[in-house]
């Protein structure tokens, strides 16, 4: 089946996303050059997901998740809704997505992040060890000293761009998850600090990026053996309008690969008054979505999580409210609040988990994250599991 980008769909960049058959990537991309002219390259090919303005014809073959991007001309257009229909494949519009996080100065003496009293990771005796974390997001600073000697392997999918962040909202998520123990300056922040990080430049400079570089770097993390994906980005959904089968196809398949995707519900929410929908992609069902807590343990007011079309609820909690964490230099160290932070949060305590666990990866680690959370007080089932705990 095809989509347009209908009205309450975010923007989109005329590009097409294409969900082949499972196992099928190579003949999948030799139907599509002789159905209807479009000429795909494997991703790992080159070093970024697509061309800056890929030519009709032109495409991206994720060859680990049985995915492909394509750039099309209006013939090749109605060729590709034809084949579509004729195949029962499924064809969706890239869309532009964005990174959501509220920054604050970093305000003296702080200590240890609260979460991680929370959560019970100051508790725990694991750290992460031989885990492989992917982190995508703006990248992350390689030479903060808080990172400077770890062995970070580093990709960047945005064309024209380094792996280095000028933003700020990598190198965040990057500390909460994989951060250290020690840090050169205040007290820890970090969660999984001897876990293997992987990062992905998947967000330009300005937080924005589009589906095609993040499918490409959720492609290369399963190609990497990554056991948990942080993608902390996400786009508005009209109300009642479902989620992704494209995206809910590539993280069935990266569960299946041992691989689990979790992702941020969202920031647009007033509570207790408005409560928005769980967000693109964490609104698919094989996508781990996560909510934010304040210090209270209670869902904070930004937080998405209202009833939708296909995901009922966020899956679990984490804390999202005045996070430390570190920053690009010179700043290097800052203060966050978001579902942006609740989620690589979320990805450091799987880390754990993972270590705890030798043996569950993809959809066991999954179900192991909802088991080990501890249900809050008096809250609804729209809190999903509860607040997620360290082992």
């Amino acid at each position: 089946m095809t989509a347009s980008c209908a009205p309450g769909w975010p923007a989109c960049t005329g590009r097409q996303l294409v969900l082949l058959g499972a196992g099928t990537a190579r003949a999948g991309a030799a139907l599509l050059h002789d159905a209807i002219g479009v000429r795909l390259t494997p991703a790992e090919e080159g070093a970024c997901a697509a061309p800056a303005a890929p030519a009709p014809g032109e495409g991206v073959l994720f060859e680990r998740l049985d995915a492909a991007l394509v750039g099309a001309d209006p013939d090749q257009m109605r060729a590709l809704a034809a084949l579509a229909h004729a195949r029962g494949m499924t064809v969706e519009p890239e869309r532009v997505l964005r990174a959501a996080a509220v920054r604050s100065p970093l305000p003296d003496g702080a200590h240890a992040s609260w979460g991680l009293e929370a959560t019970g990771v100051l508790a725990s005796r694991y750290s992460g060890r031989g885990v492989r974390v992917a982190i995508l997001d703006t990248g992350l600073d390689l030479q903060h000293p808080d990172f400077a000697r770890r062995a970070v392997r580093s990709k960047s999918f945005v064309p024209g761009l380094a792996v280095h962040d000028r933003n700020g909202h990598g190198t965040c998520c990057a500390g909460i998850a994989c951060g250290p123990d020690r840090p050169r300056r205040g007290a820890r922040y970090g969660i999984a600090f001897g876990a293997e990080p992987y990062v992905a430049k998947v967000l330009d400079d300005d937080a924005h990026g589009t589906d095609g570089s993040v499918i490409a770097g959720i492609n290369w993390a399963v190609r990497q053996g990554c056991s948990v994906i942080s993608i902390s980005l996400g786009t508005p959904v009209s109300e009642g309008g479902g989620y992704s089968r494209v995206y809910e196809r590539i993280a069935a398949r990266a569960l299946a690969a041992g691989a689990v995707l979790i992702a941020p519900a969202g920031n647009s929410s007033q509570r207790p008054d408005c409560i928005s929908p769980v967000e693109h992609p964490a609104n698919c069902p094989s996508v781990l979505a996560v909510g934010a807590l304040n210090q209270n343990l209670a869902p904070a007011s930004f937080s998405n999580g209202r009833l939708d079309t296909g995901k009922h609820v966020v899956d679990i909690m984490a804390p999202g409210t005045a996070m430390r964490s570190c920053a690009p230099r010179p700043t290097l160290y800052q203060v966050a609040s978001g579902t942006s932070t609740a989620a690589p949060f979320v990805a450091g305590i799987a880390a754990l988990l993972a270590e705890a666990s030798p043996n569950a990866r993809g959809a066991a680690l999954r179900a192991l994250i909802l088991k080990c959370a501890r249900r809050l007080p008096g809250r609804a089932r729209a809190d999903g599991a509860g607040v997620v705990r360290a082992p």
